[in-house]
């Protein structure tokens, strides 16, 4: 009786093994299905993103009235807050805003971003630290009106996430621009190169 019970748990274990390991696979970002020089949100690497109940976003536009500590093309976003009680708002690292003109970027968060939108607020600011995702097409300005995408989901953008993601708020011009470029070397080049990397992995 005991072998059998013994039995039965190495069984349990082992499938309980299985289903861990095929949830981790599962977890596993997707190859990109946009071509090098031409990134937009795919439904083969974009995911859906909700804000929470009560959150609305108004304007999506360029931020053009002084500089940004974390990004030299940051977005200006409006939000209300319909509830009479504060909402915590998380912005994924990896989410994504595009317009309807396509002379115009794309634009992402490498960071994750965590802003609150107080109780009945009615278009408060919101300042994005946005990077750019094209660099042939054109700079966010204040006639493009953004729009969010949805999270991109791809292998190469998600080792460059993984690698910020401990890292603190990155500022400066140097580490803003390191940041532009690995960007550009994953949507525009050849892919992320090992000499970013290393300089990536020294950010605090």
């Amino acid at each position: 009786m005991k072998h059998a019970s013994r039995l039965l748990s190495l069984l349990v274990l082992a499938a309980a093994f299985v289903v861990l390991a095929g949830s981790i696979c599962q977890k596993s970002a997707p190859e990109r299905k946009w071509d090098r020089g031409a990134f937009r949100p795919v439904p083969e690497n974009i995911e859906s993103y909700s804000l929470p109940s009560g959150v609305t976003v108004g304007t999506i536009s360029s931020y053009e009235e002084q500089d940004w500590p974390s990004s030299f093309l940051p977005l200006y976003m409006a939000v209300s807050n319909s509830t009479s009680s504060d909402v915590q708002v998380t912005f994924p690292a990896g989410l994504v805003f595009g317009t309807s003109d396509s002379i115009y970027q794309y634009m992402i968060l490498l960071q994750e971003y965590v802003f609150t939108v107080a109780a009945s607020a009615n278009l408060d600011t919101v300042v994005l630290s946005t990077y750019c995702c094209n660099e042939d097409l054109d700079e966010p300005d204040y006639e493009a009106n953004y729009s969010i995408r949805g999270r991109e989901w791809d292998k190469e953008t998600q080792e460059l996430l993984d690698l910020l993601a401990p890292k603190s708020l990155v500022t400066g011009d140097d580490n803003i621009d390191l940041l532009q470029e690995a960007l550009f070397e994953i949507t525009d080049y050849e892919g992320l190169t090992d000499s970013t990397k290393a300089l990536l992995q020294e950010l605090p």
